[in-house]
C-alpha cells in the first residue's frame, strides 16, 4: 500500500516535471516565436525606413537641381535685360551730364547716360599715355559704328529712287544716331533706310533736327548696336593727324587721312553761325556727311558736312565740333528739338566794308527776311533795313550779333538801332525797336 502511494506520488510529480517541462518548453517556443517575429518586423521597418530615405534624398537632390536652373535662368535673363537695356548700373558713381568723362580712351562704349527719353553722348578727354592707334586699328575699332543713311520721299514707292544719301555714327546701343541735318532733307517727313557697315538694313524714324548746327538724330528700332566714342574736341590742336570715315559716292566705309588745318572756323556763306568749325584737309566728299572726323585713339572728334564745302574745293573740309554735336544732340533726344535758344525773328547777311563805301551805307546787318511772329515786325522794322547795333554793342560782323544773344534767354528784350534809307538814298534815318527774343527751334 505504502509502495504504491510513493509510486503514484513519484508518478504524479513526473508527470508534473513533464508538464513544467512542456510549458517551459512552449514559453520558449513562444519566446523564440515572438523574437523572430520582432525580429521580421524590426527587419521591414529598416527596409520600409531605407526606402523613405532614398526617396527623400532623390526628391531634395530633384529639387536642388530645379532650383539651380531657375537661379541660372533668372541671372541669363538679368544679363539680357541688362545688355539691351543700356542702363547704367555704376551705382554711386555716375558721371555728370558735363563734356567730360573718363579718360579710358576705350573703344565702343555699350551706352551713353540716360535721359528720360533716350541716351546721351558721353565725352571722353584722350589718353594722357600713349602714341595712338594706327589708321588701321582705327578703323577697325569705329567702322562698325558708322552707318550709310539713305533717305526716301515721304510718297516714295517701290520703285522709287533715294533723294539723298550720306553716313550716321551710333551714339547709343539701343538705336540713336547722329547724321547732318541736310542728309535727311532738313524734314522729319522723309523715309529713312539705316544700312550697317555689314549690309544688314532697317527702317529708321527722324526725331528732330536743327538747321543752325546741321544736325539730326534718327531713331532706329534695333537694340546691341556698337557705339561710337566721343573725344574732347577742345583738346584738338592743329597739325595733329585725323581720319575721315564715311560713305562717300555711295562707297561704304572709305576711310581718308589728313590733319587738322585750322579751329574755331567761321564761314559766312553758311546759316551755320552758331558753328566754330575744325578745318581738316582729310578727303571729305558728297556721302561723307554725317560720318565722322576721327583722332588716332579712333575718338569722333567732330561730324563732317560737305554742305559747306562745294565740290570745286579740294583739300579744306570743315567738321562740327564733338562738343557742340553733344549739346545739340542730347537736347534733339530729350525734347525732339534744341531748347533754350533764341532769336530776332529777323535773316539777313552783312553789309561789307566795300559795299559800306560803295553805297555810302552804314555796316551792319542788311535784312531780307523778318518773321510775322516776330516783335520786330509789329514794330515796323522793314526788309532792307541794316542793324547798326544791337544793345549799344556795334554790328561789326555777325558774331557780335549772336554773341549778345548768346547772352539773353527766351521771352528777353533787346533793343536794336536800326539804318534806313530810301529808295534812292536821299534820305536816311536811324531809330532804336526794341522787341521781345523767340525760341529758335533750329527748323
Amino acid at each position: 500500500m505504502d509502495e504504491k502511494f510513493e509510486y503514484d506520488e513519484e508518478t504524479r510529480e513526473n508527470n508534473e516535471d513533464d508538464d513544467n517541462n512542456d510549458i517551459e518548453s512552449d514559453t520558449e517556443d513562444n519566446t523564440e516565436i515572438n523574437i523572430e517575429s520582432n525580429e521580421e518586423l524590426n527587419d521591414g521597418k529598416s527596409v520600409q525606413a531605407s526606402g523613405i530615405d532614398k526617396n527623400l534624398r532623390t526628391f531634395l537632390i530633384s529639387s536642388v537641381v530645379i532650383l539651380i536652373l531657375l537661379l541660372a535662368a533668372l541671372i541669363g535673363y538679368f544679363i539680357y535685360i541688362v545688355n539691351n537695356s543700356g542702363v547704367d548700373f555704376n551705382f554711386g558713381f555716375n558721371s555728370s551730364n558735363s563734356s567730360k568723362a573718363d579718360s579710358s580712351g576705350s573703344g565702343q562704349n555699350n551706352n551713353s547716360d540716360l535721359s528720360n527719353s533716350g541716351a546721351s553722348i558721353v565725352i571722353e578727354d584722350s589718353p594722357v599715355e600713349g602714341v595712338g592707334m594706327s589708321a588701321e586699328e582705327v578703323y577697325d575699332k569705329v567702322s562698325p559704328t558708322v552707318v550709310g543713311v539713305v533717305v526716301y520721299d515721304s510718297e516714295a514707292n517701290i520703285i522709287s529712287d533715294p533723294k539723298g544719301q550720306g553716313s550716321g555714327i551710333i551714339v547709343s546701343s539701343d538705336g540713336y544716331i547722329v547724321t547732318n541735318s541736310h542728309v535727311i532733307g532738313d524734314s522729319k517727313q522723309n523715309n529713312v533706310k539705316i544700312v550697317l557697315s555689314g549690309g544688314e538694313e532697317f527702317p529708321g524714324k527722324i526725331v528732330g533736327y536743327d538747321t543752325k548746327t546741321d544736325l539730326a538724330v534718327i531713331k532706329a528700332e534695333k537694340t546691341n548696336l556698337p557705339v561710337a566714342t566721343f573725344g574732347n574736341s577742345d583738346n584738338v590742336r592743329i597739325g595733329q593727324w585725323a581720319l575721315a570715315l564715311g560713305n562717300p559716292i555711295g562707297l561704304t566705309n572709305s576711310l581718308t587721312r589728313g590733319t587738322i588745318s585750322a579751329l574755331n572756323r567761321s564761314l559766312s556763306q553758311s546759316k551755320q553761325h552758331f558753328v566754330k568749325y575744325i578745318q581738316t584737309d582729310a578727303a571729305i566728299n558728297p556721302g561723307n556727311s554725317g560720318g565722322p572726323l576721327l583722332n588716332m585713339y579712333g575718338q569722333v572728334i567732330g561730324i563732317t558736312s560737305t554742305k559747306i564745302v562745294g565740290n570745286v574745293i579740294e583739300g579744306v573740309g570743315f567738321a562740327i565740333p564733338s562738343n557742340t554735336v553733344k549739346s545739340v544732340v542730347d537736347d534733339i533726344i530729350s525734347k525732339g528739338y534744341v531748347s533754350g535758344r533764341v532769336k530776332l525773328g529777323l535773316t539777313g547777311k552783312m553789309v561789307s566794308h566795300y559795299q559800306s563805301q560803295m553805297y555810302n551805307v552804314p555796316i551792319g546787318m542788311i535784312i531780307s527776311e523778318i518773321n510775322k511772329d516776330s516783335d520786330f515786325f509789329a514794330n515796323g522794322v522793314q526788309v532792307g533795313d541794316i542793324i547798326t547795333k544791337i544793345n549799344d554793342s556795334n554790328v561789326t560782323d555777325l558774331e557780335v550779333l549772336y554773341s549778345e544773344l548768346a547772352k539773353c534767354k527766351v521771352g528777353d528784350s533787346v533793343k536794336i538801332s536800326v539804318y534806313r534809307s530810301t529808295a534812292n538814298r536821299s534820305n536816311s534815318s536811324t531809330f532804336d525797336v526794341n522787341g521781345k527774343l523767340l525760341e529758335d527751334k533750329g527748323v
